[in-house]
């Protein structure tokens, strides 16, 4: 089955209109989603190149093992997403909320950040690479071994927050 369909099928599962959860695993997908409900779908070792979602939920899904390129996220709300071990490139995340979320052993490489909110949250080793962005805030946000190594964020507004 293709990821498209397993992804929109998760959507109407959760909107109570058949389909049913998403366990995406070893597929790719490049397809463009916008105000799918996707809480508790989990993706595991899959290629996400040029997707993008809008307005999309991921709360309390999972992602291990992932690799997105060139990817888009605007307006999504990814409260309590769990995330282990995947890669970012070139992917940006716009006006979209972390809270509760937890990142593990994730690289970010030159992505865009604008506009984003990161509540109770933790990362642990977590490295962005060259990344750049406006508006970000957190508020209760825990670190563990994060690298900033050559990003440059404009307009941080961290209270309550320990990084590394």
């Amino acid at each position: 089955m293709s990821s498209r369909k397993i992804i929109l099928n998760h959507d109407r599962w959760r909107k109570g209109l058949g389909g049913a959860p998403a366990g995406l695993s070893g597929l790719t997908d490049s397809h463009a989603y916008a105000g799918l409900d996707l809480d508790l779908a989990q993706f595991a070792a899959s290629t996400f190149s040029g997707s993008s979602f809008s307005a999309t939920t991921f709360r309390q899904a999972g992602w291990t093992g992932c690799r997105f390129t060139g990817c888009t996220f605007t307006g999504c709300d990814f409260e309590a997403l769990a995330i282990t071990g995947c890669t970012f490139s070139a992917c940006t995340f716009a006006q979209s909320q972390f809270k509760q979320s937890r990142w593990n052993a994730c690289q970010f490489v030159q992505c865009v950040w604008d506009d984003l909110a990161f509540e109770s949250g933790h990362w642990s080793h977590v490295d962005l690479q060259g990344c750049s962005g406006t508006r970000v805030q957190a508020d209760g946000l825990r670190g563990e071994h994060v690298d900033f190594t050559g990003s440059h964020f404009e307009q941080l507004e961290f209270s309550n927050t320990w990084i590394n």
